[in-house]
């Protein structure tokens, strides 16, 4: 096992402690429907992801409140995500989002693999999960340079 899988499994294992960041693997299976032991940003990922679902049958006209929880629970992971990485050194790289706005995305991948995309054709499903792994890669690389203190991430909105 990974280091990353073993701290996300201790995080939702409640074995370890709730300021450990989960890995990708953990983040992409609970926007699938995992359930877990109530970390903070995986309650928050699995938030949007299930706002996702609704969002795929609500009429635009009526998503604007589905919108506003979304943005409310990517700030809400930017927050936390602030509060538990170093502050980075000072002449780092910056990434082109937030890790809340990349687990937004992530959920949004995974519901329509797992929802939208349920009778597809196997080819299309398969496509669709390969652009899943890529953002699950980016996070991760997201994740690991905050913590290691070597990134740093836009500010948000």
């Amino acid at each position: 096992m990974s280091e990353t899988d073993e701290r996300a499994t201790r995080a939702m294992s409640g074995t370890g402690d709730h300021w450990l960041v989960p890995g990708k693997e953990m983040v992409v299976a609970v926007c699938g429907g995992l359930t877990h032991d109530g970390h903070p940003m995986l309650d928050a990922a699995g938030q949007l992801a299930r706002l996702h679902e609704i969002r795929e049958r609500t009429p635009l006209s009526e998503a604007a409140g589905i919108d506003r929880r979304r943005l409310q629970l990517v700030r809400s992971i930017d927050r936390w995500m602030t509060l538990t990485t170093p502050v980075p050194y000072h002449e780092v790289g910056t990434f082109d989002a937030t890790v809340g706005q990349v687990v937004d995305r992530l959920a949004e991948r995974v519901t329509q693999v797992c929802v939208t995309l349920a009778y597809a054709p196997d080819s299309v499903v398969d496509n669709a999960w390969s652009r899943v792994y890529e953002l699950a890669d980016a996070y991760q690389d997201l994740v690991d340079g905050l913590c290691a203190g070597t990134h740093r991430v836009p500010d948000a909105c």
